[in-house]
């Protein structure tokens, strides 16, 4: 007699091998349908093929618009302070800009003082400090990473200690006396390049000083009609240079060749025949 073949321990509803047990109970008989077996060796789930052509499918959009070449993928990234909230009648300043060859505490005074208003708000005060910078300063800015500036003070000293060496290399007395008007060079032009110069000597010099020390740097011409007066302020000694300027090109004055000489040298002919003064008509 011939036996389908079963498993005897195979409870209700079980179905090995898509064939049903034998119906023992009677009545009408129960035929579940087969179930297809998953756990073959070697065999992927339809689910993984699936997301594993979707993943690169991506990969390649991505390598077509460029996009794997991009560092940042969020905005927030980019911005060193994302979260900051600019009020509605807010005005971008005129600021004055940093170029990275002055003294940085000198630039920071000017800038906390424009933007007085909203000395509180230090966000504002980092986002907006961009806009007084230029150059390749501006390049030392964006690469600055929040996770390292997270305040104000943060961005002050980060600032101070990367441009300190221009505080450090700022002129001194002794560099201004020893300056010198060029032979083309009109005594405005020199007086206000060295004004500049004397603007960063710390600590900083009085006004009667410049005054004194400047004229001890004329050409002997210069000195020998400047010395005697003394002018009230700084413009008025550039506008007493100007006079004397035009004064030459007239006529006015004789133009010695001994003018050429700074002020303390010995303008002597040391040859014998003694000296004989030159006067040469300016051009």
């Amino acid at each position: 007699m011939d036996f389908e073949p079963h498993l005897e321990y195979a409870t209700e509803g079980q179905v090995f091998g898509g064939v049903p047990p034998p119906n023992t109970l009677g009545g009408t008989q129960y035929h579940p349908q087969p179930q297809p077996l998953d756990f073959a060796v070697g065999r992927v789930l339809p689910t993984m093929v699936e997301r594993e052509k979707f993943d690169h499918i991506e990969e390649r959009l991505r390598v077509i618009k460029g996009g794997r070449n991009y560092a940042f993928v969020d905005m927030a990234q980019l911005c060193l302070v994302p979260d900051v909230v600019i009020p509605p009648k807010f005005k971008v300043l005129d600021f004055d800009k940093y170029k990275g060859t002055t003294c940085p505490k000198n630039h920071l005074k000017m800038y906390c003082r424009k933007m007085g208003a909203y000395a509180k708000d230090e966000k504002l005060l980092m986002h907006f400090f961009q806009k007084s910078l230029t150059g390749p300063v501006v390049t030392w800015y964006t690469n600055l990473e929040s996770s390292w500036v997270c305040s104000w003070k943060d961005l002050m000293v980060a600032f101070i200690r990367q441009y300190q060496y221009n505080s450090d290399m700022a002129p001194v007395r002794m560099q201004l006396e020893n300056m010198c008007k060029r032979e083309h060079e009109s005594l405005k032009e020199y007086a206000q390049k060295w004004r500049d110069l004397a603007a960063q000597v710390a600590p900083p010099m009085m006004e009667r000083e410049m005054i004194t020390v400047i004229v001890d740097t004329l050409l002997m011409f210069y000195y020998e009609k400047m010395v005697g007066y003394m002018p009230s302020s700084f413009v008025d000694l550039v506008f007493a240079g100007e006079r004397i300027e035009v004064g030459l090109r007239r006529g006015k004055f004789d133009y010695p060749a001994l003018m050429n000489r700074k002020p303390g040298e010995n303008g002597e002919n040391k040859k014998e025949g003694g000296t004989h003064p030159v006067t040469i008509v300016p051009t």
